[in-house]
Formats: structure tokens, C-alpha cells, sequence
């Protein structure tokens, strides 16, 4: 098989590796592979297993197995309600559309890498109908079409296209690629809508910027099953996600264009500590000059997900509830080290599991006399990426009730922590959560990577946090989010939606109009991510009775507004 053969097929596997990996025939102890490389520290490798040979983090190391991504929106879509723009407002952007800044996103290209657009939309087009698309490249379209030149799969759908396909009696047939799920439709015309006048009066952030639009294809099914996602779940794998953002980077450095990105999406594996391989690639690509990334904060801060303890408070009882028709989940524990633990389990049937955990690069299966659950544990003393301790149990066919852990610490640190997440709440299919949760550190990757701009959510109606929104900080206690934007009943081309992807799309086109004054205006043509993180945070407004940085609030809510007459006095 080619590579492109063995990229496409789901019958091969992905790993991911942070080292350049020459291609000549002998890599990993694997046969049948092929090597595709992202930059020079990063590298995908597509193979095929050996049998049916299962995954587990013993064999592999733990940030080479792709984690998956759901949407970070909830499900309170209203589609008959009328488009307004107090969200904008809130948040400073209406305000300087117009003269004399005119910041509308000219010449900046938006890329929002989701589930695909309904290109047809009207705030999608020009004032001469013709589309603002620049491109959209569709993962999941893999017959027929132009591939992207360096890439292996997919179909890629120039401007030329989409406007032929506008006059098409049929546009489906000239351009195959659609948003049947609506959230990326949704997401790109909050940031970068035009704006349309009259009775279908709507308009987006940056509604004058370039669009250019990802539609991830969902993660193979192996990876579904090995992270026991129930059967409806819509998931992302990461290897996909960081292809994707190649692929905007690689378009915007072609046509020497400023770029913001836009991440709606969210996961809570791995150690909340912005060290995945996908952290370290946005961190890489929001160092250059003229690019910056945003990143939701997801929608887990009152999921009941995530438990925290304390190698001070000695052994710890911790009470999971499992609810009915779970298929099943991924349960972490990190632990700062260098601490050694020992983990015992009880059923809601009361039979006990003593001395899990502990011995590095073990795995262990676990079965019960009256319980039909299986229960696999994989430990690593050092996980190389974080710099912790990883104890990972996979729950199959986890039995309904209470499930009571107990940790006991070898103390070598005194007051050193340890935090459990369980899956985000896409990925679960019962109702399952801690007892006694801890609702902080409870943002979603990749919002924890230290170069993106993380965004929380509010209701501007109210002011108000918006409660099921992530919390901060990282569980390495650097200060994440860096902002909160209104995501609470925000219009839409599809109606009103509610969730942190939301607010993401907003800040996206704040950074679009930020990019332009900078860059295409040319007042700050090398402008950094760093800076435009600077001038969001100048105009940042704060509550007096609020201690800020904040694990809810970061350094305040986004006013491009206000950024711009605290800049009034510095150029």
C-alpha cells in the first residue's frame, strides 16, 4: 500500500512522536508503517498492528497516543430567534467596525477547523455575492478531489470552486463538502460573518476577513473503542486536529497573511499541564509573528469530573458515581512526583481491589466474582511530557453505583497533589461524576498550551459567569484562562447558541480586527502573540470585587473597545 493508502485507512493506527524519524524502512518494531512529518519535532506515524495487538501507554508512550476531541458547545440551540449584536457589543467589537478604525478583519484570514460550513450561507459572501471562502479542506472527502499539496487525504476546495458552485442550479455538486452538524457554520459566522443588512440584518466580529475552513474527519474507530466513546459520540483525534492546523499555517505563510485560529473543541485527557504533542505544536506555530491562536476553556466546570487531593491529607476515600447504560471510560489519575502510590478499589458490590498502581510501565487487568465490569490499569511512574505520575484506569462495562477509591501516598513531597479527570461529558453516556468535586482545573486541552489565547465564557445579558464553563488554573499552576468573551445565547447564522466555543469564536474575531490594525494597517507589522495577548489584557474590564488573574474570569472580559483607547496614549 502507499502511504496515502495507509493514511486513509482505518485499519491503521496512529501514533505521534515529538523526534524526526527518517523513513528508511526500520522504525518503532513496526513492519508496515509510513511517516508523515508535521514540523521538525513532530511526526505521524500511520501503522498497522501486528494481529490484534490492544493499545496501552506500557507499550507506547502515553502523548504518542492520540486523544479525542468533542465539540465544547451545549445543546440549547434556539433557531427562531432574531439576530443581535449586544455579544459584540459587550465585548467592544461593533464599536470599531466603523470609522475611524474600520477594523472589519480586512485582510486577515480566519481559519476555524471544526465540522465544516454551509459555504452557501449568505454571510459567507461578498457585497457581490461572491464567496469570502479562501478554502476549504474536507478530511472526510477522499475520492475525486484535489488533495493539498503535502498531504495525503482529504479534499481541498479553492475560492474558484465555491463560487462556481454558488451558481450552480446544485452547489453540492461542484463542491461536495458540508457542515451537516452546523457548529462550524455557527462558529465562522460569529467570527468572520458578513454583515447583511435589512430584514436578514446580521453581521460577525471580523466580518471583511478571509475565511478559510478544516472539516476534521472523525477519529478512526479503533480509537473510539479503545477510549470506550458511546456508539453517538462525534470525535476528533488529535493527529488529525494538528494536520489541520498545519494545513492553515502552511496556507497563511504561502500568501504572507496574518492568521488567528480558532479552536472550539476540547478533551480532558492527559495532565492539564499544556505538554501534549498538539500543546507543543500550537505552541510552536503562535510563536511566529503575525499568528495567533484561540482555544475554548470547554464546558466542564460544573461536570463533577474532576478530583482533587493532597499527599498532606493522607489516605483519601473517593466516590465516583457511575450511572446506568455507561458503555464505559477512560479515568486518570497524575500525581506530582517523585511521590510512589498505592490505590485500592471497591465496587458497589463491595468486592475490593488492593495495591494498584505503583510499579512503572506495568499493566494489569482486573475482573470480579459478581461484577462483570473488566477493569484494565496501566501505571508509569514518569510520564516524560509532564514530568508526572500516571496511573490510568479503563473501565469496561462499568457496573451502575458507587465506586469507592482509596489513595494512600508515599509521601515525597509534602502537600504535593494528585488530580483525577474523567472524560468530558460528550464522551460519556451515563451520568457519572464525582461525589465531592473539585470545579477548578477543569479547562480543557488544548486550552492549557501556554502560546494559545484561552477563552471562558459569560452572559452579557447578566454579567454573569457562565457556570458550566471551564476553570483555571493548570494543574502546573500556570495562569490559564487568559479571558473570558460573551458564549451565552450568542446569534448565529443557525440561531442562537450557547457554550465556551462560542465565546472562542467571538475573541477570534476580536484578534481578527486586532491583526489588521496591526499588521494590515500596518501600526505593528511584526506584531506577536504575546502582544496581541498584551492589548487584550490592556482593555481588559475587571470587577472591582474581583481578585484578578481569576480561575474563572482570567485577566478580565475582552473590550477591543477599551484596548484601543488604552493604546491611544502609547502610539
Amino acid at each position: 500500500m502507499t502511504c496515502e493508502e495507509k493514511v486513509k485507512s482505518p485499519e491503521y493506527r496512529e501514533l505521534l512522536s515529538d523526534f524526526t524519524i527518517v523513513d528508511n524502512g526500520v522504525c518503532c518494531q513496526i513492519d508496515d508503517y509510513c511517516v508523515v512529518e508535521v514540523d521538525s519535532n513532530i511526526s505521524i506515524i500511520y501503522f498497522r498492528p501486528e494481529g490484534n495487538a490492544p493499545l496501552d501507554i506500557t507499550l507506547y508512550p502515553y502523548y504518542s497516543l492520540p486523544k479525542c476531541f468533542g465539540l465544547m458547545q451545549q445543546e440549547d440551540i434556539q433557531t427562531d430567534q432574531p439576530f443581535d449584536s449586544l455579544a459584540l457589543s459587550d465585548a467592544g467589537i461593533i464599536q470599531v467596525q466603523g470609522e475611524p478604525l474600520a477594523l472589519t478583519g480586512r485582510g486577515v484570514v480566519v481559519g476555524i477547523i471544526d465540522t465544516g460550513i454551509r459555504y452557501t450561507q449568505d454571510v459567507f459572501r461578498d457585497g457581490n455575492g461572491d464567496s469570502r471562502i479562501l478554502a476549504i479542506w474536507d478530511q472526510t472527502l477522499n475520492e475525486g478531489g484535489a488533495v493539498p499539496e503535502g498531504f495525503y487525504y482529504g479534499t481541498q476546495f479553492s475560492r474558484e470552486q465555491i463560487n462556481e458552485a454558488l451558481q450552480a442550479e446544485n452547489p453540492r455538486e461542484v463542491v461536495a463538502s458540508w457542515d451537516t452538524d452546523g457548529h462550524g457554520t455557527a462558529m465562522a459566522s460569529v467570527a468572520a460573518g458578513s454583515s447583511l443588512g435589512g430584514g436578514r440584518a446580521f453581521t460577525g466580529a471580523a466580518p471583511d476577513a478571509d475565511i478559510v475552513v478544516v472539516k476534521l474527519r472523525e477519529a478512526k474507530q479503533y480509537l473510539k473503542d479503545y477510549y470506550l466513546l458511546p456508539e453517538e459520540a462525534v470525535a476528533y483525534a488529535e493527529t488529525d486536529i494538528i494536520m489541520a492546523v498545519k494545513y492553515l499555517e502552511q496556507l497563511a505563510a504561502e500568501q504572507e497573511r496574518p492568521v488567528v485560529i480558532c479552536l472550539g473543541i476540547g478533551t480532558n485527557s492527559g495532565s492539564h499541564t499544556g505538554s501534549s504533542t498538539l500543546d507543543r505544536y500550537l505552541n510552536t506555530v503562535a510563536a511566529k509573528r503575525r499568528r495567533a491562536i484561540v482555544a475554548c476553556g470547554g464546558n466542564e466546570g460544573a461536570a463533577s469530573h474532576h478530583y482533587q487531593g493532597s499527599s498532606a491529607s493522607g489516605p483519601q476515600n473517593i466516590e465516583l458515581r457511575v450511572g446506568e447504560g455507561e458503555r464505559g471510560f477512560i479515568l486518570e489519575v497524575w500525581s506530582e512526583g517523585p511521590n510512589r502510590y498505592q490505590i485500592s478499589l471497591q465496587t458497589p458490590g463491595g468486592e475490593v481491589i488492593n495495591g494498584i498502581g505503583g510499579r512503572d510501565r506495568r499493566t494489569e487487568e482486573y475482573s470480579f466474582i459478581f461484577d462483570k465490569t473488566v477493569i484494565t490499569v496501566d501505571s508509569i511512574l514518569l510520564e516524560e511530557a509532564s514530568d508526572r505520575s500516571l496511573v490510568l484506569f479503563r473501565f469496561d462495562g462499568p457496573t451502575p453505583g458507587v465506586w469507592t477509591f482509596t489513595i494512600d501516598i508515599d509521601v515525597a513531597l509534602i502537600g504535593s497533589k494528585y488530580n483525577i479527570w474523567l472524560p468530558i461529558e460528550e464522551f460519556l453516556s451515563g451520568d457519572t461524576y464525582f461525589l465531592r468535586p473539585e470545579p477548578d482545573i477543569t479547562l480543557t486541552a488544548p486550552s492549557m498550551a501556554d502560546g494559545v489565547i484561552t477563552i471562558n465564557a459569560y452572559n452579557d445579558m447578566d454579567g454573569g459567569f457562565y457556570e458550566k464553563s471551564g476553570r483555571g488554573f493548570t494543574a502546573d499552576r500556570r495562569i490559564k484562562p487568559e479571558f473570558t468573551a460573551p458564549g451565552v445565547n450568542i446569534s448565529t447564522s443557525l440561531g442562537k447558541r450557547t457554550g465556551s466555543s462560542l465565546a472562542a469564536a467571538v475573541t477570534t474575531g476580536a484578534v481578527a480586527q486586532l491583526l489588521q490594525w496591526a499588521v494590515v494597517d500596518k501600526k505593528f507589522p511584526l506584531i506577536s502573540g504575546r502582544e496581541l495577548k498584551y492589548y487584550l489584557a490592556l482593555g481588559a474590564v475587571r470587577d472591582s470585587n474581583v481578585q484578578y488573574p481569576n480561575q474563572e474570569w482570567g485577566l478580565g472580559k475582552i473590550n477591543v473597545l477599551h484596548t484601543f483607547q488604552e493604546l491611544a496614549g502609547l502610539f
